[in-house]
């Protein structure tokens, strides 16, 4: 009965260390592919950012609309009210 737990227990332990050495070496080969590839994406990413920015980017005077209201929405009056303003000096 002792006798078989410690082989169980040899058995586990091999295994487990022979995992071990595989993901280590796999790891070896594999790790520096996903990192250039990692590495190459956020440059990618970094390099359509500034594009975006020059692209907002706006000489002076210049006007972009981004967003045009519907014109077929009227006030309603729940809404609120309409209140002048007046500037005080």
């Amino acid at each position: 009965m002792i006798l078989l737990s410690i082989i169980g227990f040899a058995r586990t332990v091999l295994i487990l260390i022979g995992i071990y050495f595989v993901f280590k070496m796999v790891a070896r080969f594999l790790l520096p592919i996903l990192l250039k590839k990692m590495v190459e994406r956020a440059a990618h990413n970094m390099a359509n950012q500034q594009n975006f920015s020059k692209e907002r980017m706006r000489k002076e005077g210049e006007i972009n609309v981004d967003y045009v209201p519907k014109k077929g929405k009227k006030m309603d009056d729940s809404d609120g009210e309409y209140v002048d303003y007046v500037e005080i000096k």
